[in-house]
């Protein structure tokens, strides 16, 4: 049942582990973590632990750094009015505050514009560049964008204004000619140094502009650089450390009373407070308001101005809390309809959902669901659909939609998210382009990512101070992930709910030694299958951290991925029953009362009702469901029994295929009402061969369609004779029992039956553990 497909770290040089454990004072199974990660000798292992200042690469060997330095001192010369142009996110608030900082320092005539997320978009935009330029602004500098906007760059160069890019995005085909691009990855020019974000690009430029290394705005590199995930390995893990520290002294008052609100230690930050504490409250405002007053907070020296301010941020990121559920709980509510169970991709609408959290909500859907999603709103009054897309790894949805720009009004983005604009009406052409993509690139919704585990602890090995040394090996993120453990000897003695709405989750965890919790945030709904598993059936791989509540500090487990035993699910799916299948042992669910009498002197096992299903502990037992159920939600509530059976056989015959057959419309309903209110009345069911041939419908479905009309009080059946009730009462044919029935039916025969295997045993196991 793992959501992961966990694989064991590689084996390792114990002669080495037990040299470097001695020679850095870490326990064994840190030290083993370090050789894992490319650590050859204790000399690797300290330079690890311990990142210098000279592990950071000199500035001038990024691309035109020289040619933008130049022209920021011209610029200087002349007192010129220079624009920092930014972006909306933490990584671009970060770097435009940066820049903004460090033209100030050289006495800069110099101002910031951060484009707003809604009116402006991503990016160099024309208009606001004619706004900029027409106030005054006679030389653009970029961060962390530019290298997309050659329209905007275009229009400043027939104004007579530069613009110098910093940035770090992807290339375009076509660079825009700007008077210089500072990129690490400008072709033919590839920077030799880390894998910078926005704000690294910025501060190498403050670096070779102030001649000199300037520490102190290390402190936005490190929140920069984290929340935009980039590879915390080479001169980024000297940068995010050196940062760190920086920002444990508080200097900046607007960071400082943004870490009080957060309920942070600030004498104890770290990567990871920054990265779900700090990061997401400034991103917040690029999603929910005006980022410009990020920058405001980051720069301000008014510790008044700063205390106003980090609490406006903090009320922001609440209010964008509180939408993200809103939008991704409708959005959750849409991919779990029947037509989207079906679908290996989703396309969901809604109307007037905050377009801010559109992306947040789609990868919501993606964590839960495992398919490339797109989340789409149109607000009142307009007449384009926004959208946000994202998607598992092994699916690449740039790719997916880029050659079909036509279908859209704007898009951007890269493999794994999207950002795309379009007209109502193509919604259900992308929403095509998007699952022919998925058979094209072999997508397997079922294939599990790999995780992997860097080693094994029982509860009685875990403490604080095991915890403390952990974090030596941080900053975690990609190039360093944060180290996952398998607990042994361990065995689950509580699960409970937890949180505002009880959705979080928390368990008890104990060995012969000792209790520990273990965390994990929106996974409440795991409680019913941790409570049936059987002891020692739950494997839990977990993070180590540290908790601080009340100045009391202790360890912390975090879930990162949960396994439990499984049933073995078996595919046993048949068109014709055989006396052979019902020789072994076991348990027989069977849903026809016919098929039931019929096989009754075939059964060696148990033959069992659906109601009698729903009573029985299958703990240890063979359960066979014969037939095809009548709808989904009967063999889920008939597989909820108190205990998971050992295993689960399913034949699911069906004796006729109703999704075949199919519904009638609602033509064809009128038809049939047409031929009634003509006939008068007819001999029944004699008459229904008859029917059949007018309607040019089979039997089946001209009974089930007179059966609708029964439910809604259109006929009566009385004597043998169908009559059409005089003057019915007007009323929806889709609210009544029978074509309720048939809806389920179809729904259940698609999601047994014309699945594949994989899909199938999904679903079972999925229902098996879920009350």
């Amino acid at each position: 049942m793992s959501h992961y497909q966990w694989q064991p770290a590689a084996k390792t040089d114990e002669e080495l582990v037990s040299s470097i454990a001695k020679a850095t004072e870490l326990p064994a199974v840190l030290a083993r973590i370090l050789v894992q990660r490319g650590c050859h000798s204790v000399e690797d292992a300290e330079a690890f632990l311990h990142p210098q200042m000279s592990d950071i690469l000199a500035p001038d060997s990024l691309h035109d750094m020289d040619k933008a330095v130049e022209r920021i001192e011209k610029a200087l010369a002349n007192d010129e009015q220079i624009t920092v142009y930014g972006d909306y996110d933490a990584d671009g608030i970060t770097s435009t505050s940066l820049m903004y900082e460090t033209l100030l320092t050289v006495g800069a005539k110099v101002n910031y514009y951060v484009p707003d997320r809604f009116k402006d978009g991503y990016g160099p935009n024309v208009d606001a560049y004619r706004r900029l330029i027409d106030a005054g602004t006679q030389l653009m500098i970029t961060v962390d964008n530019g290298v997309s906007g050659k329209e905007a760059i275009d229009f400043a160069n027939s104004k007579g204004v530069d613009v110098v890019i910093t940035d770090h995005h992807e290339l375009p085909d076509q660079l825009p000619d700007a008077y210089a691009i500072v990129h690490p990855h400008y072709p033919g020019d590839e920077y030799a140094g880390a894998d910078l974000s926005g704000v690294g690009v910025a501060f190498k430029v403050a670096w070779q502009l102030l001649e000199e290394f300037p520490p102190e705005l290390l402190d936005l590199v490190a929140i920069g650089e984290i929340a935009d995930v980039v590879d915390v390995s080479g001169e980024n893990r000297a940068l995010i450390s050196a940062g760190i520290q920086q920002l444990r002294t508080g200097a900046r008052p607007g960071i400082h009373e943004l870490v009080k609100l957060a309920g942070i230690n600030e004498s104890r930050l770290s990567d990871e407070d920054i990265g779900f504490q700090l990061a997401p409250r400034l991103n917040a405002l690029g999603r929910m308001a005006n980022a410009n007053e990020g920058v405001e907070l980051l720069t301000t020296p008014d510790p008044d101005k700063a205390v106003q301010l980090a609490k406006h941020v903090d009320e922001t990121n609440q209010e964008r809390r509180d939408l993200v559920k809103v939008v991704a709980d409708s959005a959750l509510k849409q991919a779990q309809l029947p037509n989207n169970r079906q679908r290996q991709t989703l396309l969901l609408r809604g109307k007037d959902w905050h377009q801010g959290v559109l992306g947040i909500a789609a990868a919501r859907v993606v964590e839960a669901t495992g398919k490339p999603t797109i989340v789409a709103s149109i607000n009142s009054g307009e007449d384009v659909v926004k959208s946000s897309g994202r998607a598992p790894a092994g699916f690449d949805l740039f790719q997916a939609l880029n050659a079909h720009r036509d279908l859209m009004v704007s898009f951007g983005g890269h493999p794994a998210a999207c950002g795309l604009s379009f007209q109502p009406e193509q919604a259900n052409a992308i929403a095509d382009v998007l699952e022919k993509a998925a058979v094209d690139q072999g997508l397997d919704e079922n294939a599990k990512q790999p995780l992997v585990i860097d080693g094994e602890l029982a509860p009685k090995e875990i403490n604080l101070s095991l915890s403390e040394q952990l974090n030596r090996l941080a900053p975690f993120g990609p190039g360093n992930p944060q180290p996952v453990f398998v607990l042994k000897q361990a065995i689950v003695q509580q699960a409970r709910a937890m949180g505002k709405g009880n959705e979080h989750l928390r368990l008890s965890v104990a060995d012969s030694e000792q209790r520990l919790n273990v965390v994990a945030f929106n996974q409440a709904t795991l409680i019913p299958a941790i409570r049936k598993a059987e002891p020692g059936k739950v494997k839990l791989a977990v993070t180590l951290g540290i908790n601080e509540w009340k100045g009391k500090r202790s360890c912390e487990l975090m879930l990162k991925d949960i396994d439990i035993q499984q049933p073995t699910v078996i595919d046993a799916r048949t068109r014709q029953l055989t006396p052979q299948m019902f020789d072994e042992e076991g348990d027989y669910l069977i849903y026809g009362d016919r098929l039931r009498k019929n096989v009754a002197g075939h059964i060696q096992g148990k033959l069992l009702t659906p109601q009698q299903a729903r009573q029985m502990d299958f703990a240890g037992r063979k359960l066979t469901v014969v037939d095809c159920p009548p709808s989904l939600n009967e063999l889920a509530a008939d597989l909820h029994s108190s205990a998971i059976p050992k295993a689960v056989r399913l034949l699911l015959w069906n004796s006729r295929s109703v999704a075949s057959e199919g519904m009638p419309g609602r033509q064809n309903f009128a038809q049939l009402f047409r031929l009634l209110q003509k006939q008068g009345k007819l001999e029944w069911p004699a008459a229904q061969t008859n029917l059949s041939q007018a309607l040019r419908l089979n039997e089946h479905l001209v009974k089930f369609m007179v059966n609708v009309f029964l439910d809604a009080g259109f006929v009566t059946i009385e004597s043998g004779f169908l009559r059409l009730v005089t003057q019915p009462t007007r009323t929806d044919l889709t609210q009544q029992p029978h074509f309720k029935q048939r809806v389920a039916k179809i729904d259940a025969e698609k999601t047994l039956l014309q699945c594949n295997s994989a899909s199938l045993l999904q679903w079972v196991e999925k229902h098996l553990t879920n009350d």
